[in-house]
């Protein structure tokens, strides 16, 4: 299922674009360039956070800079699909074995683990992204 919105901000890199554009009976005025490849293209609607408000979106930025460092910087990337499958596991990771403050620090069990784990026992480390991270849990 593709993703409807993208919230991005309004970096002078993505080119400013003042011109009004007609697609079938509304015209539509963009901010910026990515705003005009994201209709044309991937079909999604281009949202900017306002000028001047680093604020406005402090979650995505973060998550952004936490997807560069510990998974993107770590790769030469080949083509569009390698950079998507990257992400997708990342994001699997990210959202299911990473600790969490949200989640107090406890994520959900991959489905093999669904099991409570003994008390003692052997650690089982399960690599992400081929090794770059690590998902370190007790075996049941």
């Amino acid at each position: 299922m593709a993703p409807h919105f993208l919230v991005h901000d309004n970096d002078g890199i993505f080119g400013q674009y003042r011109e009004r554009k007609r697609r079938g009976t509304t015209d539509h005025r963009y901010r910026c360039h990515l705003d005009v490849w994201l209709a044309d293209v991937m079909g999604i609607v281009g949202v900017p956070i306002p000028y001047g408000a680093p604020n406005a979106n402090p979650h995505v930025e973060r998550f952004h800079r936490t997807l560069r460092a510990e998974a993107l910087n770590h790769f030469i990337f080949l083509s569009e699909r390698h950079v998507l499958r990257v992400c997708r596991e990342f994001v699997r990771y990210y959202n299911g074995a990473r600790p969490s403050q949200a989640t107090y620090a406890i994520p959900d069990p991959y489905p093999e683990l669904r099991r409570p784990p003994r008390a003692i026992g052997k650690v089982i480390a399960h690599p992400v992204l081929l090794g770059v991270l690590h998902d370190y849990r007790r075996a049941a």
